[in-house]
């Protein structure tokens, strides 16, 4: 059946008579590598060239470089992750401290009055905004001798004095003082 196949090949013109003889030649047999012999000396290795079983070392020390590697920079990683979480605690301490200032001195400064009658309104935003006053601090809103802010929701009458000093401790804290305008010259 083997010879089929060739017969094939031969017919069509893939193959040559030779091509056919060469593959039905017995192949020679390859060689065991000889045992080294006992007349070559052994010489040491040279410099640069790596012993026989340096090789096998060397990915033992490459794999104990990227440990160590990836262990360094897991460390400083998670320095990095603590030093970032320590400051933002310092942030929110720092800020939860300022908050106390400002409710304190706004605490100690408010001249809200409960049975005030009057309505005095100022713009927060795009917002109308009123608070109840008495005539005496509606001309002093008017002149910039008081000031409003929040507090916890409410609208809080305090000093300009009181006003600036929160200003300086959080200058986003929401502070409405009223600049009154420069009197313009009459034209007659």
């Amino acid at each position: 059946m083997s010879n089929s196949l060739r017969d094939q090949l031969l017919k069509a013109g893939l193959i040559t008579q030779e091509q056919i003889e060469q593959a039905n030649q017995p192949k020679p047999k390859e060689l065991a590598p000889k045992a080294p012999s006992a007349k070559k000396a052994t010489r040491p290795p040279q410099a640069g060239r790596p012993h026989a079983a340096k090789p096998q070392a060397k990915p033992q020390l490459v794999d104990e470089d990227l440990a160590k590697f990836y262990k360094e920079r897991e460390t400083i990683e998670r320095n990095e992750r603590l030093e970032a979480e320590r400051q933002q605690r310092e942030l929110a301490a720092r800020r939860k401290a300022v908050r106390g200032q400002i409710q304190t001195l706004i605490n100690e400064n408010t001249q809200n009055i409960a049975d005030a009658d009057i309505r005095y309104n100022f713009v927060v935003g795009d917002n109308i905004k009123y608070v109840y006053v008495t005539e005496t601090q509606q001309t002093q809103l008017a002149n910039g001798e008081l000031a409003l802010t929040f507090l916890e929701g409410k609208r809080c009458i305090i000093p300009l004095e009181t006003a600036q000093a929160i200003t300086a401790l959080d200058p986003d804290k929401i502070i409405i003082i009223n600049q009154p305008e420069a009197e313009s010259p009459e034209l007659t």
